[in-house]
């Protein structure tokens, strides 16, 4: 893997800082080089695309002189964006036979348009040196981000081989594209499994990373607006649930279950009940888990050193925590989650000293079974919040002003300003 290494480091161009010579300020010796231009002429920095194209069809006419003027093996070129103002120039060439010249004029004959290049010679030698030329013509004209054109005459996979490993190192340079990175993986081949799986799993890892975001963002600029403005009602069954996480010891502890019509905030209730949790267990979190119709709990993310509990929302059927009642009342026991035949996908967890709070719809299936079951109604097991109003404290409307009147006897009413003065009528007067 050093040998890699070494021909790729040898290989990359830096296309920054004036040329460098190999021996003296005045000798120049290579068979392998990289030549980068840029300029501020008026053709490089052109967001006209008939007009950049017109420059790369000058500049491949100035390599194929160059290839008359040298023992030319390959060449590759290619434009690419190096910003939203300008573009660059590549153009690899390996030769037959060493190109050697002294003074300060030897590097002229590779000006193009009055600009002189950065020279960056192939440096690797022995066994590591065709490794080199081929990554460096390959670096050329691969699809990197900002490219615009490209050409070669001595291209992949058909004048030579492509390694996966120049893939890998592109991509973690931030060179590739994700999807031009797994094209190049496929006709590579080897190896190809493995590249499409890590993509594949470091896509959906910022799926899920957006849908947070995304979701945080909106509770942010909501949720705590509406728990400022809306303050959440005490309930004695809350508190007594509360009060049974208090970090001491206890063998089970029962499940909170909030039955309600829609709209009620049976949700943001049990979010607020969770967050009053973590604070007192000194955690950051909790977990929250749509259930519905399932019959299964997706776990896999439930951390105890994270996570002061899990609130199951939307439960579809009452039942549920009977069948779930070893798992759910926090029992001091390992579970496991996910099981299959060699339970390679299998997790452990458990609810010990965490709290669990279900919502159910008024939808939900057998919800008469929370008031009649033997063991959902033993409140040891099933603490029962069943709501029939909102769960926040409604603001008080102003009272309006009292119509004033004017005892006139068409029976029609005049309005007084609050504040005025009242107006005092004279019967004495003749």
């Amino acid at each position: 893997m050093q040998k890699y290494q070494a021909t790729f480091e040898a290989a990359v161009p830096n296309p920054e800082g004036p040329p460098q010579p190999l021996a003296s300020p005045t000798t120049y010796k290579f068979q392998a080089v990289q030549l980068t231009y840029n300029s501020s002429a008026a053709a490089f920095v052109s967001q006209d695309f008939v007009e950049l194209e017109a420059l790369f069809e000058r500049f491949k006419v100035f390599l194929a002189s160059l290839r008359a003027s040298l023992s030319v093996i390959g060449v590759s070129a290619t434009m690419e964006r190096a910003s939203p103002e300008r573009v660059h120039l590549h153009a690899y060439l390996h030769l037959s036979k060493p190109f050697h010249r002294r003074g300060a004029d030897a590097l002229d004959m590779f000006k193009f348009e009055g600009s002189s290049p950065h020279v960056e010679p192939n440096r690797a030698s022995g066994k590591a040196y065709i490794g080199a030329v081929r990554f460096g013509h390959f670096y050329v004209v691969c699809d990197k981000k900002g490219s615009l054109f490209d050409f070669s005459d001595w291209p992949p996979f058909q004048a030579y081989g492509v390694e996966g490993w120049w893939l890998d190192n592109l991509l973690k340079a931030g060179k590739l594209e994700r999807h031009v990175y797994l094209r190049l993986a496929a006709q590579v081949t080897v190896g190809f499994q493995k590249r499409l799986a890590d993509c594949r799993a470091a896509e959906r890892f910022e799926h899920d990373l957006r849908v947070q975001e995304a979701v945080e963002a909106v509770d942010a600029a909501t949720g705590e607006l509406q728990q400022a403005i809306l303050p959440m009602k005490t309930f004695d069954v809350v508190e007594e649930f509360i009060a049974c996480h208090d970090g001491a010891a206890r063998f089970r502890r029962p499940i909170l279950a909030i039955v309600g019509g829609t709209r009620l905030g049976k949700s943001m209730l049990a979010v607020d009940i969770l967050k009053r949790i973590a604070g007192c267990l000194n955690l950051p979190s909790f977990l929250e888990i749509t259930v519905e119709d399932s019959e299964q709990m997706d776990l896999a993310d439930f951390d105890r050193g994270q996570h002061a509990g899990v609130i199951l929302d939307g439960v579809g059927d009452a039942y549920f925590l009977k069948r779930n009642r070893e798992v759910l009342q926090g029992r001091p026991k390992i579970v496991k989650g996910a099981r299959s035949a060699t339970n390679v996908y299998s997790y452990k967890y458990s609810f010990c000293s965490r709290a669990v709070v279900a919502t159910f719809d008024l939808g939900a299936s057998n919800l008469t079974a929370l008031k009649s079951d033997h063991w959902l109604q033993n409140r040891n097991n099933v603490q029962l919040l069943w709501l029939e109003a909102p769960v926040y404290r409604q603001p008080s409307l102003p009272t309006p002003a009292a119509d004033v009147w004017n005892g006139s006897e068409d029976g029609r009413r005049k309005r007084r300003w609050i504040g005025s003065p009242a107006r005092v009528l004279d019967f004495g007067a003749s």
